[in-house]
């Protein structure tokens, strides 16, 4: 064999190495989806974040070992499962790659479907942006907005908001809240007074010992059901879940959707 022959024939096989090598290859954006943590997060087969959380929504919580669930949560995790499980999905990244816990933050595609969107058109997410990530904000916020016309899911009709039954597990006494600081729970008592109503923020008082904070950004939500926490709530007996936090020394719950919150009989 001639120099030019092998030369050649070398050049052939490098050639046909590459070509199979970028067949075989996915494109560097795109993920096998391994397992669905629940209605926004996905674990993915990447070896530097694994974890995705969806940007623009915000998906009811799971019922756990340490947590209790929400209305509609294993609604939404079986539809994104529906949607991405076992898949190659594609990830798009805004102004932040990551959030505070090491999570990939992505819009997620998959067979021709934007599925941060589907799920809030589906009434199992709600729209939910913070910071720079605003990129798909209006086309998130359309999909809402079509889904509260339906009266779907979390948009539907508040006898639809089922808790989970072992949500009894974590329930807790208002003045107990001081103990479970980061810990989310159930509380159960009286809304005696409100406490602060500003251009901002609006804060009912369980019992002088639990603070319920609703922000001014969030009272949409409530509107939607013609609800006005300072009247359908202060002196009444409620249910609330969410996650006690501390705020100037008194334990507080951000209570930001009425599938949360529940006038007790």
């Amino acid at each position: 064999m001639s120099i030019i022959t092998a030369r050649y024939t070398l050049f052939l096989i490098l050639l046909l190495l590459l070509v199979v090598s970028c067949t075989d290859s996915k494109d560097p954006d795109t993920y096998r989806v391994l397992e669905v943590i629940d209605g926004d997060t996905i674990i993915i087969d990447h070896h530097k974040a694994d974890r995705v959380r969806y940007l623009g929504i915000n998906t009811p919580e799971m019922l756990r070992d340490d947590s209790p669930g929400d209305p509609f949560s294993i609604e939404s995790t079986l539809f994104n499962k529906k949607l991405v499980l076992g898949k190659d999905v594609t990830l798009e990244i805004d102004e932040e790659k990551y959030d505070p816990y090491g999570r990939l933050l992505a819009y997620v595609f998959v067979d021709g479907k934007f599925v941060n969107e589907e799920l809030v058109r589906e009434g199992f997410a709600r729209s939910f942006f913070i910071g720079p990530n605003r990129k798909y904000e209006n086309r998130i916020n359309k999909a809402q907005q079509e889904a509260q016309k339906d009266k779907i899911g979390i948009w539907g009709s508040p006898e639809s908001f089922k808790t989970p039954k072992d949500n009894r597990d974590f329930l807790i006494k208002p003045f107990q809240a001081g103990e479970y600081i980061n810990d989310r729970v159930v509380v159960r008592g009286k809304i005696d007074r409100i406490k602060k109503n500003s251009s901002k923020v609006m804060v009912l008082s369980i019992e002088n010992n639990l603070d319920l904070v609703f922000f001014k950004d969030s009272l949409s939500n409530f509107r939607f059901f013609k609800i006005d926490p300072a009247y359908d709530y202060v002196g009444k007996p409620v249910e609330v879940i969410g996650r006690v936090t501390m705020h100037r020394g008194a334990p507080q719950i951000v209570v930001s959707h009425p599938s949360v919150i529940r006038v007790l009989n």
